[in-house]
């Protein structure tokens, strides 16, 4: 049995057809998929890769001095609020601290929950109550400063009825 010799010539089109065609394909499908910022640090990733090294110094340093402590373990589907109290390490309150909070879920923006301060005493900061509507993880991410230190701390929790 004789093979034509114009079988070489049109299987290899076909195969640079093939790819170029896998590769159009994969264009397009990663160009359907939204994309989300990262908002670790309350930044930017861009700041964030910029100044990593002065976050973690001023993160060292604050922990020397203070400690935050999340008083949430869980969330329930409705209703929640959310208290962070912030001491020095001899357990003193401290009240002049700027407390931020952030409600995330893991991998997008769409359900983020940036929480409203509402009242401050004796080092416990709570929060205007919020809704949580869907099941699953999240994250609480919290920012706290004090002077011109400042302490990042996230924490996985899970929604349940």
């Amino acid at each position: 049995m004789k093979i034509s010799p114009m079988i070489w010539p049109i299987g290899i089109t076909m195969s640079i057809l093939a790819i170029g065609g896998m590769c159009i394909w994969t264009v397009a499908i990663a160009q359907s998929m939204p994309i989300q910022m990262d908002n670790s640090y309350f930044k930017d990733y861009r700041d964030v890769d910029m100044n990593i090294n002065e976050i973690i110094t001023k993160q060292k340093e604050f922990d020397t001095k203070y400690n935050v402590l999340l008083q949430q373990k869980d969330l329930k589907i409705g209703e929640n609020s959310i208290l962070v109290r912030v001491t020095d390490k001899q357990n003193s309150a401290i009240n002049n601290a700027s407390v931020d909070v952030l409600l995330t879920r893991p991998h997008t923006v769409e359900n983020d929950i940036k929480l409203t301060y509402s009242t401050n005493k004796d080092g416990v900061y709570k929060f205007k109550p919020f809704n949580v509507q869907d099941l699953g993880r999240w994250q609480i991410q919290t920012r706290v400063t004090i002077d011109k230190l400042i302490s990042y701390n996230k924490l996985e929790v899970n929604a349940t009825n």
